[in-house]
């Protein structure tokens, strides 16, 4: 893995901000000296997936990888954290794994200045958490989890919105149960991908977060709700495609407008809400979330689904059984082909079928419908060591395997298939 240093517009952004937010730090340090303290983790995880047309990958923003393979699951984690006064503290984290696209930007996961303005009211300035799932700020430290990676099907598209750049103001109250906190940000987050011929970005502006979270010793609850506008997308051929509808005869001008208005996301709302909590009684362990995505964007379409998961601590082994879903709400299809049938002529249909091939075989990769089950066990050989096997059964529905990759030189492909993942992790903290 190499990591690319080149400094484009979408990467400038954090690292200014990451500059900028150590620089302000340090002219507030003066009731007390500086401390740094540094702490980090690791999942060494080796994974067997083999297929003959799909890739397995744990998340969008990685490669597809077949047969045997560290890469897919193996993460280096390093954190920083220098508190000035007892007002201020600063937090970076740089996370190392496996990336489609291997800009810095993309491996700097939290950097950001915290003012802790009293007991009930903190403030935050640079690139955070989201805070937008139930194991958001840890979902890479495998050491705090059950299992070998969190459920595909719930976090595989949280690199898009798992931080943003921006400001938070939250609020911490006790209660006679625990503690209840809410939290309120603004911001944007810019995501960049890898894809065949070049780079696919895009900006979530106007980005809002409300998160909602209750704990207790034996509990925790929790809720998001992210609101976004979608703004400056870019990818190989977009112009292209912006300029059909005046390179189209007049008799397809009005699916060339449908395609660009469902290819082109500018200006477009989404939403997201999820609800998750974890339960312990005695020995046994319950979590579950559940996520709904609002979106009509053909790249990015809607979807709910969720998780829930059991594990059972046996001394210092833990057994734990999941079954995760994540079912799409729009077809996978660039336009709505059923009516254009319905209102061109056979030659005139076949020929817009041709012309749309390239952006409809784009939204079939990007459409995700799928299930799985996956058991595994947890072995705490160390107090900072883990061992963990992890096997994991997944079913894709018909074009809807987008959240793992297809093999070189394929088609999306149309048939359900299933995958059969073996996992075998080392985690560690220190």
């Amino acid at each position: 893995m190499f990591i690319d240093l080149n400094k484009p517009k979408s990467s400038t952004v954090p690292l200014l901000l990451l500059a900028s937010i150590f620089t302000c730090g340090l002219t507030v340090s003066k009731a007390k000296a500086t401390e740094v303290s540094f702490s980090g983790f690791t999942n060494l995880s080796l994974t067997y997936a083999e297929h003959d047309k799909l890739a397995y990958r744990s998340s969008l923003q990685k490669n597809g990888r077949e047969g045997l393979s560290f890469a897919p699951d193996s993460i280096l984690g390093l954190q920083s954290n220098i508190e000035f006064n007892d007002k201020f503290d600063a937090v970076g984290q740089i996370i190392l794994q496996d990336r489609d696209n291997t800009q810095f930007a993309n491996y700097i996961e939290l950097a950001f200045l915290r003012y802790q303005i009293d007991r009930h009211w903190s403030a935050k300035i640079g690139r955070f958490s989201t805070n937008s799932y139930l194991y958001t700020d840890y979902r890479n430290v495998g050491h705090l989890l059950n299992w070998v990676r969190p459920p595909v099907e719930m976090y595989s598209t949280a690199g898009a919105l798992g931080s943003m750049d921006g400001l938070q103001a939250s609020y911490i109250q006790d209660a006679d149960f625990g503690a209840v906190k809410v939290a309120l940000s603004y911001g944007q987050s810019n995501f960049i991908d890898d894809v065949e011929g070049g780079e696919l970005t895009i900006d979530y502006s106007e980005l809002a977060v409300l998160n909602i979270e209750l704990q207790s010793t034996d509990w925790r609850f929790h809720a998001a709700f992210i609101r976004s506008t979608l703004d400056n997308f870019d990818t190989v051929g977009i112009d292209d495609v912006k300029n059909l509808e005046g390179n189209v005869p007049p008799l397809f001008s009005p699916f060339a407008r449908e395609l660009v208005g469902n290819i082109v996301p500018d200006g477009k709302v989404i939403t997201y809400a999820s609800v998750g909590g974890q339960y312990n009684v005695d020995s046994l362990e319950l979590n579950a979330e559940l996520f709904d995505y609002d979106s009509d964007w053909v790249l990015a379409g809607g979807s709910v689904g969720g998780y829930i998961s059991a594990a059972y601590q046996l001394g210092n082994v833990k057994p734990y059984l999941t079954l995760a879903t994540h079912n799409r709400r729009l077809a996978p299809e660039v336009i709505d082909y059923e009516r254009a049938e319905s209102l061109l002529p056979p030659v005139a249909f076949q020929q817009l079928v041709i012309l749309s091939a390239e952006s409809n075989e784009a939204v079939r990769g990007a459409s995700y419908d799928q299930k799985s089950i996956s058991a595994g066990v947890r072995w705490d050989f160390h107090e900072a060591w883990s061992f963990k096997v992890q096997f994991d059964h997944f079913r894709t529905s018909e074009f809807g395997s987008g959240l793992f990759g297809v093999q070189a030189g394929l088609l999306t492909p149309k048939e359900e298939l299933s995958l059969n993942v073996l996992s075998l992790s080392f985690t560690t903290i220190f």
